[in-house]
């Protein structure tokens, strides 16, 4: 069950990002349809578009060997983020591509507020 916190939170973590947050494309390749006559089944890459805060790695990460220097994180807001950020995705900004490591969910309740994603180029 969700309650106020979680309706809150959310939207306040979504103003947030998207006021101080830099608008970038979340791209997801998906394998499609297989082709018999081809054998082969074709990668579809899907973009959505998002706005995320992007900072460095915490040193505790850096240290614990989660991160590596030249790694951004990148926060996004759950709730106008219309997929789930994962592994092998890739971020992309200013033309350059970014996988993504890692995402960490933040809950504020019930419902996750924010994604920490890690992304190295």
């Amino acid at each position: 069950m969700t309650g106020a916190l979680d309706t809150r939170a959310r939207a306040t973590a979504e103003r947030m990002i998207d006021k101080v947050g830099k608008a970038m494309t979340l791209r997801r390749e998906v394998v499609g349809t297989y082709d018999a006559a081809q054998g082969t089944a074709p990668v579809v890459p899907t973009d959505y578009d998002v706005v995320g805060v992007v900072t460095q790695p915490s040193t505790a990460m850096l240290s614990a060997g989660l991160a590596q220097s030249g790694d951004l994180a990148v926060m996004l807001a759950a709730k106008a983020t219309e997929v789930e950020p994962q592994a092998g995705d890739v971020l992309v900004m200013n033309l350059e591509n970014w996988q993504v490591m890692s995402v960490r969910a933040m809950y504020s309740g019930e419902l996750i507020a924010t994604y920490e994603v890690l992304a190295r180029s």
